[in-house]
């Protein structure tokens, strides 16, 4: 088996078991810790983990949101400016990114589909390294997730602390972190 499909077989453990309904929002959020250099590989089977929750009666929402940021620059007004000094980004976009990645979550959290029996699954997390925070982005939806929202993580965990990317810097998140080193499998 394959590094992807061991991580499908415990996320497939973890959805089997279930979870409690009084979850914080923090809570309700499960992290696909996986290698990232297996994004290409993983992005193919995110089907196994679709038909992990299927099996358990959960219905299954994707969102990419990897070329999110190429479309809000390109439709933002200082485009021009922000290409001549990328810099400018730092300091004055990358909160009102931030905001616009959240709207298009909370969008899919809102929906009246969106109850107890729902995944929704976000993937290319890691186009966002460098420009926003993913923890700024979940802290600013996770008071809406009503089922569960799966975040596919290209990165580490270790210590209660995730690292986007293997980067230095890192954040202690309360999420279920699933990843295939943790539980053991081979």
């Amino acid at each position: 088996m394959s590094k992807i499909d061991d991580l499908a077989a415990v996320f497939r453990e973890h959805v089997a078991v279930g979870w409690p309904s009084g979850s914080s929002g923090a809570q309700r959020v499960i992290m696909v810790v996986y290698d990232p250099a297996d994004e290409r590989a993983l992005r193919k089977q995110i089907p196994l983990f679709e038909q992990a929750a299927n099996a358990h009666n959960y219905r299954w929402r994707t969102v990419d949101i990897t070329a999110l940021f190429g479309a809000w620059l390109a439709a933002h007004r200082y485009r021009e400016d922000y290409f001549e000094e990328p810099d400018m980004l730092r300091s004055g976009a990358d909160g009102r990114f931030s905001l616009h990645v959240a709207a298009e979550l909370e969008a899919v959290l809102n929906r009246p589909e969106h109850d107890a029996h729902e995944l929704v699954a976000l993937v290319g997390g890691a186009s966002l390294f460098g420009v926003t925070s993913l923890a700024e982005v979940l802290g600013r939806v996770e008071t809406l997730i009503r089922g569960r929202l799966v975040v596919f993580f290209p990165g580490r965990y270790r210590d209660g602390r995730y690292r986007l990317l293997d980067a230095r810097e890192s954040w202690d998140y309360h999420a279920v972190a699933i990843s295939a080193e943790n539980a053991g499998v081979r």
